[in-house]
């Protein structure tokens, strides 16, 4: 395979979501992610054959901020399984990152409005401060401000 067929951007990240308002209260509400598209009922053979699921139907919503998209389904049929609670060495998805500037401003707000943290903003090494939070589903997200 050529150099130039691997050749691309990072496009976005998806998320399957239990509660979809609870999600786009997060992301968009709290975070500031912007709705790009928002499409409910997505389904056909082409969506079902590309993730693998018999009769896919879902809700849909792209947004985008920090210079990326996340993608949140909530899936209408099939009906999801939950995953049990995962420790950030199990094998899959870990977390995924967003560079912030105030990372101690931002510790503080999203604290306030009942966000979860494993620890306040950490010094990990000069001019570098992260901490890790959990989405109303879960899902890791790491906030890092490179100073």
């Amino acid at each position: 395979m050529s150099a130039d067929a691997m050749e691309g951007i990072w496009h976005h990240v998806a998320i399957s979501v239990r509660d979809l308002d609870r999600a786009l209260k997060f992301y968009r509400d709290l975070l500031g992610f912007e709705v790009d598209w928002d499409r409910d009922h997505y389904s056909g053979e082409g969506l079902s054959r590309v993730v693998g699921l018999s009769d896919a139907d879902a809700h849909v919503v792209m947004l985008k901020g920090f210079g990326t998209r996340l993608e949140l389904f909530k899936y209408h049929t099939p009906a999801g399984d939950e995953c049990g609670p995962k420790r950030q060495c199990d094998f899959g998805l870990t977390h995924f990152a967003l560079t912030v500037k105030n990372i101690h401003q931002l510790y503080e707000h999203l604290s306030d409005a009942g966000v979860r943290f494993h620890c306040p903003p950490e010094n990990l090494r000069p001019g570098v401060w992260a901490t890790y939070m959990k989405d109303p589903e879960g899902v890791t997200i790491e906030l890092v401000q490179y100073d």
